[in-house]
C-alpha cells in the first residue's frame, strides 16, 4: 500500500491503528511507532467515527517526549481511507469499546493520561521488536 504519514507516502507496509475517533489513542500510538518504526514499516491513525480535529489530549501526553515530533497533525481520518494496512490494530480502554472485524485488539488497562500513554507506549515498543525480530528471520 502507499503509505501515507505526515512526512512522506512510501511503498512501506502499513500499521493502521485505530480508536474510537483517530484523534486520541491512535496518534499517540502512531507517532511512537513512527519515531522507532523497523525498516520498511510506516504507522497511520484512523477512527470509526473520525472526530473533526486532533485531541488535545493527544498533544498533552506526547509534548516533552521526543514521540510529538511524530504527531499527526492533520483532521482524523475515516478507516475507509486507508486502504490495505499490512496490520490493523484497534486500541480500547476501559471507557471505551468496540469491535473491528479483523484487528488485533489492545485492551488498554488505563482510560487516560500518562498511565495509558505509558501503557500504548510499552505495547507499540513490542510490536516494534517484533516486527524488527521477524524482518530479521526472513533476511
Amino acid at each position: 500500500m502507499k503509505c501515507l504519514t505526515r512526512w512522506r507516502v512510501t511503498d512501506d507496509k502499513a500499521v493502521l491503528f485505530v480508536c474510537l475517533h483517530g484523534a486520541g489513542m491512535s496518534r499517540v500510538a502512531a507517532a511512537y511507532f513512527e519515531q522507532s518504526a523497523p525498516a520498511g514499516w510506516c504507522a497511520v491513525s484512523a477512527g470509526l467515527e473520525p472526530a473533526e480535529s486532533l485531541s488535545p489530549t493527544a498533544s498533552r501526553l506526547l509534548s516533552g517526549t521526543s514521540a510529538v515530533a511524530f504527531l499527526d497533525l492533520a483532521p482524523p481520518r475515516a478507516i475507509s481511507a486507508v486502504s490495505h494496512p499490512e496490520r490493523v490494530i484497534a486500541l480500547r480502554n476501559p471507557a471505551i469499546q468496540f469491535e473491528l472485524e479483523g484487528a488485533e485488539m489492545w485492551d488498554l488497562d488505563h482510560a487516560e493520561g500518562e498511565p495509558q500513554r505509558d501503557e500504548i507506549r510499552a505495547r507499540v515498543d513490542a510490536l516494534v521488536r517484533t516486527l524488527a525480530r521477524d524482518r530479521m528471520a526472513i533476511n
